[in-house]
């Protein structure tokens, strides 16, 4: 069972690389399964024909959603862009009054006093060289990480590509094939695995699928509330700042409050004490309609607590990198769908004894 368990790792680790794109293929012909038999059994149309009608309704929607929030997002990088050299000089001028102004002078007097008299003058010297020359280190590596994955991006959009094309076609032949393929593999499965297998489908699409779309209505609600209120605030780049938002609300226990906190006390320090108002209004309200309509999004779906979601979210970053965000809650949620559906204790009752499914 050990040797049958690694290979079985090993080749799904080699195989995915090269087996991906119909993956995806899968996925889109599962999600598009209600629409295909929609048009199948209302409107009396063959399998292929409501096969090639979804998935174009799918493209086209999914190319629409594209186009619109790409475009929008030029738009207003382009604004914020222009609004950055704008206020460039200013945003200078503001620094130099500070490093004049006479609060700062005497408090650097009485550092350079207490410098001075302190005796450890070498000391500090030293270690000022080298924090400053690991933060120039550092400000260098994230450049050329910076750059190396802007390169990597633009030679991998031609595989990108081929990925995609080679995804929709098998979502295509899976989704023409799909209830031949299905009755063909429920007659060669034995009856008992058969059950257990279905239980730990029905179990996992509660669970994992269930837990993806509530996320989703979630971060979609944050998104929504943050561009409304930004864009009711005057923001010229609400729609960037909200998606920006949606994707760190992401994170447990930090969420929105990684993004608004730090903004609010810049803008209050910066005396602009409407708008650093009109931001903790916002903020507030999005707590609130989080909180209120959490529990029963997340009712039908097998949840996570926080700190196993932050486990997941770290163990995902490390070893699959920023798409380890994803991979590393869901792959913890199916990992408690087999446990509760019992596949682990049957695996066990097999080793243990020799039996198959009870």
């Amino acid at each position: 069972m050990l040797v049958i368990i690694t290979i079985s790792i090993l080749a799904l680790y080699f195989a995915i690389p090269l087996l991906y794109p119909f993956v995806i293929g899968w996925i889109i012909a599962y999600m598009l399964q209600p629409l295909i038999r929609l048009f199948e059994h209302r409107l009396k149309s063959p399998r292929w024909l409501a096969v090639t009608v979804s998935l174009l309704l799918f493209l086209g929607v999914l190319s629409g959603i594209i186009t619109l929030l790409i475009t929008r997002i030029v738009v207003e990088i382009q604004r914020l862009a222009q609004y950055i050299t704008n206020n460039y000089e200013d945003w200078l001028n503001n620094i130099d009054l500070f490093m004049h102004s006479d609060v700062l002078q005497r408090f650097t007097s009485q550092i350079a006093k207490l410098y001075q008299e302190s005796g450890y003058q070498s000391t500090v010297d030293l270690g000022m060289s080298s924090a400053g020359q690991k933060i120039a280190e550092a400000l260098s590596a994230i450049l050329q990480n910076l750059a190396q994955g802007l390169i990597t991006f633009i030679t991998a959009l031609p595989n990108i590509a081929v990925g995609l094309i080679v995804a929709l076609l098998a979502a295509f032949f899976i989704s023409k094939d799909w209830e031949r393929v299905r009755s063909w593999s429920a007659a060669k499965m034995p009856a008992q695995i058969k059950a257990s297998a279905g239980t730990v489908w029905r179990d996992l699409q509660k669970a994992l699928f269930g837990f993806i779309r509530a996320q989703l209505i979630l971060i979609s609600i944050t998104t929504v509330f943050v561009i409304i209120g930004l864009l009711l605030l005057r923001v010229p780049y609400a729609v960037t700042i909200g998606l920006l938002i949606g994707i760190v609300d992401l994170l447990p226990y930090l969420g929105t409050g990684a993004v608004f906190v730090p903004w609010i006390i810049y803008v209050f320090l910066e005396g602009n004490y409407s708008f650093g108002l009109g931001l903790t209004v916002l903020y507030a309200l999005i707590i609130i309609s989080r909180q209120l309509s959490e529990p029963k999004i997340i009712s039908s779906s097998l949840g996570l607590n926080p700190l196993i979601t932050l486990i997941g979210l770290f163990v995902g970053l490390k070893l699959f990198g920023f798409i380890g965000l994803i991979l590393g809650p869901v792959i913890i949620v199916i990992l408690l769908s087999f446990y509760r559906s019992g596949i682990f204790n049957n695996i066990q009752q097999f080793i243990m004894q020799g039996k198959y499914w009870s």
